[in-house]
């Protein structure tokens, strides 16, 4: 091949790279690729092959409804804790590529949480050195700032100065955003969705005396189904126990009042907690940042009703009207926002 042969197949490489934003969450991992956006479950389940006796792997959505709880989320913290949970997460991203079929000539901007945990960041990052996709570049970023470019002004946010609140379902991230920069942020486990998942499947066994105990994943299918502080609608639910009976009660109840409960933790930890510890760190940036707006995004951010009344909550407990809003989607939000990282990227190149 002569010199100018080359330099047009590189040319031609590299006009035909895919953009690609990524935000790989403890309980769900979303792609947004072009007008695509795909959500799956971030979870896999090991099984043998019944013919050659070699390990075979079912990844996803397919594993969450073929096995329920026993299907492994390997991210519980946000991030991979250890080899083996780095190893399952590259097996599931390998599979996630092939099933989706998201080309390796790509350049993946990638969403990862807040943390000091240096080495879930490196193992994160050494595994997405492994996956074969982000062969023309990738990056990682933090995935609550990238939420904020999913609003309408995209990347016109790097010029405004927010709270992003970042409700996920094993953490919650807060982050203050002053032009474009992560000026402080912290991160709990105290106030999460998995948390309101288990308060529902206890409030279900108050209601029913014991009698009913669902299991974890069914408790998250019935906060995700009848969540709602905007029209709390009396929900019945009814079971047929074999030698107990049949068991009626509230499910409304036993959804919503988890859910009000965590709205109460979650205001509990932004006021008392993340601004008293943001005004001691930087007094000048919580000043700017206390009348600075609020956005609402991760997956409890979808529960309907839930943005207005974490406003009248958080502005009760401040003293004054408090700006929240959220970006359409939230669940979405952090692939859609490294989206526009990765077209950035591609179009300077």
């Amino acid at each position: 091949m002569s010199e100018v042969e080359e330099k047009k197949e590189v040319e031609k490489a590299e006009s035909n790279v895919v953009p690609v934003g990524m935000k790989v969450g403890s309980q769900r991992t979303v792609i947004a690729k072009g007008d695509e956006v795909i959500v799956v479950e971030t979870c896999i389940k090991e099984k043998e092959n019944p013919i050659t006796g070699e390990k075979d792997y079912v990844i996803g959505n397919e594993a969450a409804e073929l096995y329920g709880d026993e299907a492994v989320y390997m991210l519980r913290g946000g991030l991979p804790g250890d080899e083996e949970e780095a190893e399952l997460l590259k097996i599931f991203l390998t599979n996630v590529a092939k099933q989706y079929e998201i080309p390796e000539n790509t350049y993946v901007t990638y969403g990862i949480p807040s943390t000091e945990a240096e080495e879930g960041v490196n193992l994160f990052k050494k595994v997405i050195s492994q996956v074969p996709i982000g062969w023309a570049g990738k990056e990682v970023w933090n995935d609550s700032f990238l939420a904020a470019l999913a609003l309408p002004e995209g990347l016109g946010m790097l010029d405004k100065t927010f709270v992003v609140v970042n409700l996920g379902s094993s953490t919650t991230d807060v982050v203050a955003v002053r032009k474009g920069e992560i000026v402080f942020s912290m991160v709990t486990g105290e106030v999460s969705g998995d948390l309101v998942d288990r308060w529902i499947k206890n409030e279900i066994m108050n209601l029913t005396r014991g009698a009913v105990n669902v299991d974890i994943s069914t408790a998250r299918e019935y906060k995700e189904k009848y969540a709602n502080l905007k029209e709390w609608k009396s929900v019945k639910e009814t079971v047929q126990l074999f030698e107990k009976g049949q068991f009626s009660f509230r499910l409304d109840e036993a959804v919503n009042k988890p859910v009000e409960r965590y709205l109460d933790a979650l205001v509990d930890f932004i006021t008392l907690e993340f601004l008293p510890s943001l005004a001691e760190f930087n007094f000048k940036a919580y000043k700017v940042i206390l009348e600075s707006e609020f956005i609402l995004t991760g997956g409890m951010a979808e529960i309907p009703g839930l943005k207005e009344k974490f406003a009248t909550k958080l502005s009760e407990a401040l003293g004054f009207g408090v700006k929240v809003r959220s970006p359409e989607n939230p669940l979405t939000a952090s692939a859609r926002g490294a989206l526009l990282i990765s077209q950035l990227r591609v179009r300077r190149e």
